[in-house]
């Protein structure tokens, strides 16, 4: 038994990683004897390849096989990688899991695993799903419910990353171990935001002119190192293709031809981005004067004209907040 696990999603990955130890080992789980585990990071193995090989062709006089498992394998040096595909190749009658982050699947070692054992790929959701991974990984591994608009917290503050969302939750369920449901208060209270942001987050809920979210985002990409300047050219491309998308929409086009007219992802611009719902909230007047006011603020912010943070701040939530 092979297994690959190729990906980022390193939450998932733990749980299939327990998985194959338990389905390999049964009633051995927690025999130190029965399981080997190695990292390919681990400067002090001469070769990982020749542990690997060693530790699943050699036999114990404590157990009849070995359970091998390699972590971090995206390490492996170069020489390991042929070392292994070779071997590989023979199709050894083993029980091997090996972990990366990434492989190439024009590789060698690749196409060597698939051929003998099992690829699994766990990539991590894309930002605009991770709220909903959340509601469904959280009642399956943690046997909690969760608000939605909780996980769109844990989303927004934490970002793709599963297993640190998974750590965060744990701690959130020490803190109140018996509460019936993760609420928005619950891990707003033991939850920090820890991700990078990026400027282009804010435009939704500025085309949506959604003033309470508008501003509080714009707080939180200020106190997270986005500039203001990055912020101001973000919204002003925005509300440019807002302002060429309500004009084909004015002209008779459907909202998914109009898109693709000013080269935008039907999905990502009108169903995630809800672009036909803030063409409708902008007047054209009031959304060429605000392209005009960003232009000005662009020049402004540039020129030291308006260098505070306090400044900046409230000149942006001027274009939303009226």
């Amino acid at each position: 038994m092979i297994v690959t696990l190729i990906g980022e999603d390193h939450f998932t990955k733990e749980k299939c990683i327990e998985k194959f130890l338990c389905d390999a080992l049964g009633d051995r789980r927690d025999d130190p004897l029965a399981k080997q585990i190695l990292f390919a990071t681990d400067t002090n193995i001469p070769s990982i390849a020749d542990a690997v090989i060693t530790a699943c062709d050699s036999v114990s006089m404590f157990t009849p096989e070995q359970v091998v498992v390699v972590r971090k394998a995206e390490a492996l040096k170069a020489d390991d990688v042929k070392s292994l595909a070779k071997w590989l190749s023979h199709g050894p009658q083993c029980k091997l899991l090996l972990e990366f982050a990434k492989l190439d699947a024009r590789g060698e070692l690749y196409k060597t695993l698939s051929k003998v054992g099992e690829v699994q790929k766990y990539d991590v959701p894309k930002q605009y799903k991770m709220a909903e991974w959340i509601s469904a990984a959280i009642p399956t591994h943690f046997g909690k419910a969760i608000d939605r608009d909780a996980s769109q917290y844990l989303a927004d503050a934490l970002g793709t990353d599963t297993k640190l969302v998974s750590e965060e939750i744990e701690k959130v369920l020490l803190f109140a171990p018996d509460c019936k449901k993760i609420t928005l208060e619950l891990v707003r209270t033991m939850v920090v935001p820890q991700r990078e942001m990026v400027s282009y987050e804010i435009n939704d809920s500025f085309g949506l002119r959604d003033a309470k979210t508008y501003t509080r985002m714009l707080n939180e990409m200020l106190n997270n190192g986005v500039s203001a300047i990055q912020i101001v050219s973000s919204l002003y491309y925005y509300a440019v293709d807002l302002m060429n998308f309500a004009t084909l929409l004015n002209k008779g086009m459907q909202a998914k031809d109009a898109a693709a007219a000013i080269g935008k992802n039907d999905f990502i611009f009108n169903i995630k981005g809800k672009a036909p719902e803030c063409a409708r909230r902008w007047n054209k007047l009031l959304l060429a004067r605000t392209i005009n006011r960003l232009a000005e603020l662009d020049y402004e912010m540039k020129s030291g004209l308006c260098s505070t943070r306090i400044a900046q701040e409230l000149a942006l939530a001027a274009l939303v907040v009226r």
